[in-house]
């Protein structure tokens, strides 16, 4: 009963902690939504601020060039020279030249009566002909001596223009009006550059100038059903602007206004909101996605922990069952542990009783190598010792003659007897040390010349014809100085034990390179191996030596001594006669030798 209100409780709990998930999720998204709006609409109104304020700008610069060049040319003595005169060649010449210089779409001249004198047009686009009736309000104000303005409305095929118009004096008073009409085309052009719509609106919210055409004459008004501006005078930073109608296209705008007060315009952009909304709805999926991405790894998260809450469980449940079994076995395992213990301490004493047995025999075959040589090694002794006595004495009575100098010859030989003595001794001291186990770098002539050394005297004794074939003398192999000359000295002296009974026995000696390795050949001319007894040559304690000439340890120790160095040692029969071991040994190129 407990169980269940427990996974009620759970079941409860979980759906409790998701309903939060959700909300937590849900206020995110509408969060992150909220703030990538508010960012972009930022960019938004500072790019579309920063563009109100040039094409403002742009409009100013162009209506007050004109303002001030009406004023200065009716005050020269031109405009009143052609209203005086009434020369209708040189007031064209001169309607035509201001308008040519100035960009103005037309320049003309009026009476005092408002009837037109000359245009700087003559074609059916000019509106002079229609004399103060085209421009009232303008010729009006200039015949008050004031500066005549007068906006001609465009329509949606046709730009809106600008009229100046400017008294012209003559010491007797006001004698007529210079007009001058700009065209506002070159400013829709230069609007027609910014993407989003601009206007221009006058006094009654008329649109004046727009990069819109099909905007142009309308109000406002009419333009946006659902908000409408503020009055004549407005100049606040109108709210988001919804359901304008721009051709091709319903979107929401952000509609921005500024104030010409010289003019009594308002010029308004209104900002495409639409890429804004887009990036927030972008940034709210992608919010959305995240939180079902959360919201799953937060459930493969709980849904593991509770299978690894009811495996922990279980694995409990069989701890406390395996716990009872192995109280019941401790005792048995703590005696088998025992029992255990002692045999491992046996097994490696034995390991390393046989360690040194092993040591010890390598060390009993290189005394009995040594043992086989003494005779040889005696007479190696004896002779250069029967010599150096008879120098002795013969440099003794040269002496005593009084002829020391002729003594000097017998000195000489004495000395290089000894030293050749020496050189056996230390050749043999090394050789009957125990070698180390280290791999060092080893020039294998160095090897070759010290085996030699040691097998001379046997090679002389049993009257062996050794020859050597030192192919590249360079070599340098990894390995062990001694051993590797135990491994030499032990394949000659099998060489000379096979054949010394030979009729002209021969052995040689080859050391070639082949690769990264160097190999050492040493060949007989002796009987050769037994084909059974080949595939057992390297094992230990085998022999074809009669009962007593050896203990079968030579090659198996070479053996093991050169694979302990990464090389190989292998034996074969030569077809003509006789048996070929061929030792290979890896090279240390460029490395520096060592003395072991």
């Amino acid at each position: 009963m407990k169980r269940a209100q427990k996974r009620q409780l759970a079941y409860r709990v979980r759906i409790a902690a998701a309903l939060v998930f959700v909300a937590v999720a849900l206020g995110l998204v509408w969060l992150t939504g909220l703030t990538s709006r508010n960012i972009v609409m930022a960019e938004v109104r500072t790019r579309s601020e920063a563009t109100l304020a040039v094409q403002s700008a742009v409009l100013e610069r162009l209506l007050d060039k004109f303002r001030l060049m009406s004023p200065l040319l009716a005050r020269g003595p031109e405009a009143a020279a052609v209203v005086t005169g009434r020369d209708l060649e040189l007031a064209r010449q001169v309607a035509a030249l201001t308008a040519g210089m100035s960009g103005a779409e037309e320049v003309w001249f009026l009476d005092a009566n408002g009837r037109p004198i000359a245009s700087s047009l003559e074609n059916g686009q000019s509106i002079a002909k229609r004399g103060a009736t085209a421009i009232p309000q303008a010729f009006r104000q200039a015949q008050q001596g004031q500066l005549g303005r007068e906006l001609l409305p465009g329509t949606p095929s046709r730009p809106a223009n600008y009229v100046f118009a400017s008294p012209i004096r003559d010491p007797n008073g006001q004698i007529g009006v210079l007009a001058v009409r700009v065209s506002l085309d070159d400013i829709e052009q230069a609007w027609a550059l910014t993407k989003d719509p601009i206007v221009a609106l006058d006094a009654a919210g008329r649109v004046v100038v727009t990069n819109v055409p099909e905007w142009r004459g309308r109000l406002i008004r009419d333009l946006s059903p659902e908000t409408h501006l503020a009055g004549p005078s407005t100049s606040n930073m109108l709210s988001d602007l919804t359901g304008l109608s721009v051709p091709g296209r319903t979107r929401s705008h952000l509609d921005l206004s500024t104030r010409l007060p010289v003019l009594g315009w308002d010029v308004l952009t209104f900002a495409d909101t639409t890429e804004a909304k887009r990036q927030s709805g972008r940034a709210m999926v992608i919010a959305f996605l995240l939180a079902v991405i959360a919201a799953g790894i937060l459930w493969i998260v709980l849904n593991r922990r509770r299978e690894l809450a009811r495996k922990i469980r279980h694995d409990r449940l069989a701890a406390l069952r395996l716990e009872r079994r192995v109280q019941t076995r401790t005792a048995e395992l703590r005696k088998t542990n025992m029992r255990l213990e002692q045999e491992v301490a046996e097994r490696l004493q034995a390991e390393d009783d046989l360690r040194r047995a092993q040591a010890d025999l390598v060390q009993a075959a290189k005394m009995a190598t040594l043992g086989k040589m003494s005779a040889a090694l005696s007479h190696e002794y004896n002779q250069p010792l029967a010599a150096i006595r008879s120098d002795a004495e013969i440099a003794e009575m040269l002496i005593a003659r009084g002829t020391p100098d002729k003594a000097l010859g017998n000195l000489t030989r004495i000395g290089n007897m000894v030293a050749r003595m020496a050189e056996i001794a230390r050749t043999l001291k090394g050789f009957s040390r125990k070698s180390g186990t280290d791999v060092r770098p080893v020039s294998l002539r160095q090897v070759i010349d010290e085996a030699l050394l040691m097998v001379m005297p046997e090679v002389k004794r049993s009257g062996v014809a050794l020859t050597t074939d030192l192919e590249d003398e360079t070599l340098v192999v990894a390995g062990g100085r001694i051993r590797l000359e135990q491994v030499v000295v032990n394949l000659l002296a099998n060489a000379i034990d096979a054949i010394k009974h030979r009729e002209n026995p021969a052995i040689s000696l080859h050391v070639l390179r082949d690769g990264g390795f160097a190999v050492l050949i040493v060949r007989d001319n002796g009987p050769g191996i037994d084909q059974e007894a080949l595939p057992q040559i390297f094992e230990p304690f085998f022999t074809t030596k009669d009962s007593g000439a050896g203990l079968g340890l030579g090659l198996s120790i070479a053996y093991k001594i050169v694979h302990d160095f990464a090389g190989t040692l292998t034996a074969r029969n030569r077809p003509e006669r006789g048996a070929e071991f061929e030792l290979r040994l890896p090279l240390a190129e460029g490395a520096i030798l060592a003395a072991e």
